[in-house]
């Protein structure tokens, strides 16, 4: 039952953090948010940092699970490279330019969360390594090679969505990366 209302509470949350950001959403906004009062919210949650966690973990691997149900709808690494920073980058990206208070969530420079924000990286760059191990110009790399190349894809894009001014040029940048990375 905890885990259940911890779930709904940070389901709430998410919806607040991208319609606000981070720095304008209370704990007040969550809780109304979640249809509890905040004595209850603290009760469950120490602080909003803890709270923003929780709902970055949770985004992270829904996105990632829709990934890995995706990807044998494509055929070639290329499509399957497509889809997977479709919803990992392109998609993220349009959800913080629909709300200006939510851009803050984009840059996520809030220390707190690196934490989850790298173990998140970390599992999307793994499910790239089998993707990147069909590509023919690769098939002869090991393992470590092939992490190493995936881990220059995401940071590439993470570049990509801080630094694009609109959707076009994001998915022109990643286009061009993905296009380099099967040569």
């Amino acid at each position: 039952m905890a885990k259940e209302r911890d779930q709904q509470i940070i389901e709430a949350a998410t919806s607040v953090f991208l319609r606000y950001g981070f720095r304008r959403t209370t704990m007040g906004d969550i809780a109304e948010a979640a249809g509890i009062s905040r004595p209850a919210l603290y009760l469950r949650f120490c602080n909003k940092e803890k709270i923003f966690e929780g709902s970055m973990g949770e985004f992270m691997a829904r996105t990632l699970a829709e990934i890995e149900r995706g990807l044998p709808e494509r055929e070639t690494p290329l499509e399957q490279l497509r889809f997977a920073f479709e919803c990992w980058i392109i998609q993220p990206f349009l959800m913080m330019q629909g709300s200006p208070d939510a851009r803050d969530l984009a840059s996520c420079g809030l220390a707190f969360a690196e934490d989850v924000k790298a173990r998140g990286f970390a599992a999307f760059e793994a499910l790239l390594v089998p993707i990147l191990a069909r590509v023919p110009s690769h098939a002869a790399r090991d393992a470590a090679a092939l992490a190493g190349i995936a881990r220059v894809l995401a940071a590439s894009a993470r570049g990509f969505k801080a630094e694009a001014r609109d959707e076009a040029e994001l998915r022109s940048m990643i286009g061009t990366l993905l296009e380099l990375a099967i040569q």
